[in-house]
C-alpha cells in the first residue's frame, strides 16, 4: 500500500492515545454572542487577510486516514504563486518536498521529490498525491484556509466568533474548524493557530508553531529554506 511508504503505521494503542491527546488540546475561544459588529469586523478582516500572499509557516500535523494516524512536521514557504512545502515523515523516513515547478507545461506544474530522490510531476499537488498515495491534502484550499479565509470564488458556508474571526467553514466538501488564533499584537497578526479539517475518511489536525507573513518587494525573491 503506497500510503505506508509515506508514513510508518502506528499501533492501535498509539492511535487512541494521540486522538485523546489531540481532543484534549483543542482549546476553544469563549462563546460570546455574534452581533452585527462581528460581521462588520469579518468584512474588514477579509480585506486585510486577502493582502497576505507570502509567508513562512512551521507546523505540526496529525493526519487521520481511515484507521491510521500519522504525525508529520510541515514547513511551508510561499511567495505569491510560488511555494515549497517540506513534509518531515515520522521515524526517520525522510523529507518529502512538494513545490511549484517553473515550466510552461501545465501537466507538470507541481513537482514532488521523494526521500529516495525519485521525482514525480502533476498538474496539481492534490492530483499528484492522490495518484501516488490514494489520498490528498487540500493544498489549493489551504492557501486561503490557512489565513482564516474562504477560497474564492468557490461557494461556502461559515460561522463566526464574536470578534469576527472564522469559527468554522464548509467548502469544497471540507469542514474546517478554527480552534485557536494567535494574538493580534504579535508577528502572527491574529492568524490561525489550530485547525481541524475533515473530508470523508480523511482528517487533519494542524498546530502552527510559527506563522510569519512576508512583506515582499517586487525585485526581492524568497529564498526557500531547508526543513529543520
Amino acid at each position: 500500500m503506497l500510503v505506508n511508504y509515506l508514513f510508518a503505521k502506528n499501533s492501535y494503542v498509539l492511535i487512541l492515545l494521540v486522538a485523546v491527546s489531540l481532543l484534549g488540546a483543542c482549546g476553544r475561544l469563549p462563546e460570546i454572542p455574534v452581533t452585527d459588529e462581528s460581521y462588520q469586523a469579518w468584512a474588514r478582516r477579509q480585506q486585510a487577510l486577502g493582502k497576505i500572499d507570502a509567508w513562512e509557516i512551521q507546523a505540526r500535523t496529525a493526519i487521520f486516514v481511515k484507521q491510521e494516524v500519522n504525525q508529520v512536521g510541515i514547513s511551508w514557504v510561499r511567495e505569491r504563486e510560488r511555494f515549497v512545502i517540506m513534509i518531515q515523515a515520522p521515524l526517520g523516513q525522510g523529507v518529502f518536498r512538494v513545490e511549484s515547478n517553473t515550466t510552461a507545461d501545465q501537466s507538470a506544474a507541481i513537482k514532488l521529490s521523494m526521500p529516495d530522490g525519485q521525482l514525480y510531476y502533476g498538474h496539481s499537488a492534490e492530483s499528484l498525491l492522490s495518484q501516488l498515495f490514494g489520498w490528498s491534502i487540500p493544498f489549493s484550499g489551504l492557501t486561503s484556509w490557512i489565513k482564516g479565509l474562504p477560497q474564492q470564488p468557490e461557494p461556502y458556508t461559515y460561522e463566526l466568533y464574536a470578534d469576527g474571526r472564522l469559527k468554522s467553514l464548509r467548502q469544497a466538501g471540507w469542514l474546517i474548524n478554527y480552534l485557536d488564533y494567535f494574538t493580534d499584537d504579535g508577528a502572527e497578526q491574529g492568524l490561525p493557530k489550530k485547525m481541524y479539517l475533515k473530508h470523508q475518511d480523511l482528517a487533519l489536525k494542524i498546530v502552527i508553531d510559527r506563522w510569519h507573513p512576508l512583506e515582499l518587494q517586487e525585485d526581492t525573491p524568497v529564498v526557500f529554506p531547508d526543513f529543520n
